[in-house]
């Protein structure tokens, strides 16, 4: 992983989207994540309620989310797409993390497990049932997928 994407993650954000996304994309796909399926203008119309944005430039961010596996373009016509969401806001920050901790596990080894094994043990009580609870949620959704791949 990028010395860069290092020093993004240890910057203190008030979520973990803004270290994983431009704040234009962050718009863009809050407005995407809120609604349906949209076209370029459709987001345009809506993020211009805030502040004044050109057609090309959300057009180029919704280009580049498409590219980053985020959006789904469909044709409409000629000139016109149809953009859906790929990814829930949820699906991508499990995604995007769960690629940050390969890598830093990939980087680091025994050394970043033995920090994620110490951060658990310090978290809030709250927290560490959470964190449990999705660990057995997602062993769970693991072994219907292999049952339902082997049947």
């Amino acid at each position: 992983m990028p010395r860069s994407l290092y020093q993004r993650i240890e910057q203190p954000a008030d979520d973990g989207l803004s270290k994983l996304l431009g704040p234009l994309e962050i718009e863009v796909m809050t407005v995407m994540w809120a609604g349906h399926a949209s076209t370029v203008r459709d987001v345009t119309t809506q993020l211009n309620t805030t502040r004044p944005l050109a057609y090309t430039t959300v057009m180029t961010i919704m280009n580049n989310l498409t590219e980053k596996g985020l959006l789904a373009r469909t044709p409409l016509d000629r000139r016109t797409h149809l953009y859906s969401v790929v990814l829930s806001h949820e699906a991508f920050l499990q995604r995007a993390s769960e690629r940050v901790v390969r890598a830093l596990i990939t980087d680091f080894g025994d050394l970043a497990l033995t920090q994620f094994a110490q951060a658990l043990e310090a978290a809030p009580p709250a927290q560490r049932a959470r964190v449990k609870r999705r660990i057995k949620e997602q062993a769970a959704r693991a072994r219907t997928t292999d049952t339902a791949d082997a049947g």
